[in-house]
């Protein structure tokens, strides 16, 4: 027996292929990030988003919840030092009431992020480490990184300088972020957003390439 379809319900089907990436990704909430990581932050794996300040580390870190967040998923935030900005986060879009925010010393936030996944139920953790790098053992990342296979969860581990090492998945490094400015004569230029540049790899290799760049650009309101 034979079916036919007609175009209007071809257009619909997903292949199992492309269902399958989508299982394998997190959507970070920026589409050219996305686009570029092949679907977003991997599932059930490690992944490291570095940067210095104003590289627009926290803005992609914010975005990154708020996405999960707005699919109905269950997240939170490890904040090494306390730097959460309340209002900078519910204008990126973060519930706060709906996210897990557990504020801890440096050299305590690895355990806090251990604990966190370990207990189970969360889709997305992200471990923002602000300007200090934890003096951790390696095998401290391989737990982590075990633990997120474990239980499903995908942790965005945001850092000023490599730190993961092969433990991430994924490694993207942000350049200082440059303002954007819109003129509108004879008007004064006023603030429209950031622009920085993104260079990442996938896999097992983690040696970035400087062929593998793009600029992302955040609005003033993001």
């Amino acid at each position: 027996m034979s079916l036919s379809l007609g175009p209007e319900i071809l257009a619909h089907i997903v292949p199992v292929r492309r269902l399958e990436e989508r299982r394998g990704y997190r959507p970070s909430g920026i589409a050219l990030l996305d686009e570029i990581l092949g679907g977003g932050w991997p599932r059930a794996a490690l992944a490291e988003l570095r940067g210095r300040r104003s590289s627009g580390r926290t803005a992609i870190l914010y975005a990154s919840l708020a996405c999960s967040m707005g699919a109905g998923q269950t997240v939170a935030l490890v904040d090494a030092g306390g730097a959460l900005d309340p209002r900078y986060a519910e204008a990126a879009g973060i519930v706060l009431p709906r996210l897990l925010w557990i504020r801890a010393a440096p050299a305590q936030s690895l355990k806090a992020a251990d604990l966190v996944v370990g207990a189970g139920g969360f889709d997305l953790v992200a471990l923002d480490l602000g300007d200090d790098r934890p003096r951790a053992p390696t095998a401290a990342w391989i737990r982590l990184q075990h633990e997120a296979e474990r239980q499903g969860t995908t942790i965005v581990v945001a850092t000023p300088a490599p730190t993961v090492g092969s433990c991430a998945a994924a490694a993207v490094e942000l350049s200082a972020a440059t303002p954007e400015l819109v003129r509108a004569a004879p008007a004064p230029a006023w603030f429209a957003g950031l622009r920085t540049q993104a260079r990442w790899a996938r896999g097992k290799n983690h040696a970035l390439e400087e062929a593998s760049c793009a600029w992302l650009a955040f609005s003033h309101h993001a």
